[in-house]
């Protein structure tokens, strides 16, 4: 394998088709999003991509069997337009420069035969350790027009000079600008320690499916997010305690002090 393949499924047809990706970042952010978007409107794979730009290794299926990591397209037939929502395993690794513009040209490719014009990315943008009780959704896009009408969505568009959306994220509106298709990414904030941010992925599925003008059952995100919230405040509880013990410790090989 020289360079990323798409094995098309089944073939599907399509009326004014819109990408929305979700693949592996910060917090699983768009991860997360993507797939709860996935199950909740009982959209059907039609392709996956293959790249020997994925990291070096077999995925292990509950059933012991083995097979290559892979993204995956899925399609929803609305009434006014189609949804491709691409989902997967993994991105490149974040050094491979040139597998990033590859995988995401190939992808790019694919799509764009379907008539696509209109993209939108999903991820997450860290604050650095920094917790957040109510996450916003950060916005970036192809053309200064699309900043003034996505406010109205309470997007929040800042400038931040020398910033950058890194991934597929980015690099799927920069390269798709040149062929023509606009697009927003949505980014939701995020302490970026957590391994998987569910209540940062449901603020961004809230704000795209009120863009999109679609209904969303959120409860599982919802529910994910407490678990998730409730195990953090265990670990955190554990370390407080872990610490109270080595002061106790410590003040205890001072022995007593007449």
């Amino acid at each position: 394998m020289k360079g990323s393949v798409i094995n098309e499924i089944k073939r599907v047809e399509m009326k004014n088709p819109i990408l929305i990706e979700g693949l592996p970042g910060i917090g699983l952010i768009g991860k997360l999003a993507a797939d709860h978007l996935i199950s909740e409107l009982n959209a059907e794979k039609f392709a996956e991509l293959y790249s020997p730009h994925f990291i070096h290794q077999a995925v292990v299926e509950p059933d012991s069997t083995v097979r290559l990591m892979r993204n995956e397209f899925y399609h929803w037939k609305g009434k006014k337009f189609d949804l491709i929502i691409l989902v997967g395993d993994s991105q490149p690794q974040p050094t491979d420069s040139y597998g990033h513009y590859e995988s995401v040209g190939a992808i790019l490719d694919y799509v764009e035969k379907f008539g696509l014009k209109t993209i939108y990315t999903l991820g997450g943008s860290s604050t650095g350790g920094q917790e957040v009780k109510t996450p916003r959704v950060f916005g970036a896009t192809t053309d200064l027009q699309m900043v003034k009408e996505y406010e109205n969505y309470g997007i929040t568009f800042k400038s931040d000079p020398g910033s950058a959306i890194v991934g597929a994220s980015g690099l799927l509106l920069a390269m798709g600008k040149v062929r023509g298709m606009k697009g927003v990414c949505l980014l939701g904030e995020s302490p970026g320690y957590l391994v998987i941010d569910a209540r940062s992925a449901k603020s961004v599925l809230e704000v795209l499916t009120k863009v999109l003008g679609i209904d969303v059952d959120m409860s599982e995100l919802e529910k994910r997010a407490d678990e998730t919230e409730q195990f953090i405040k265990k670990v955190q509880d554990m370390e407080k305690k872990q610490r109270l013990q080595q002061q106790l410790k410590e003040l205890g090989d001072f022995g007593y002090i007449r």
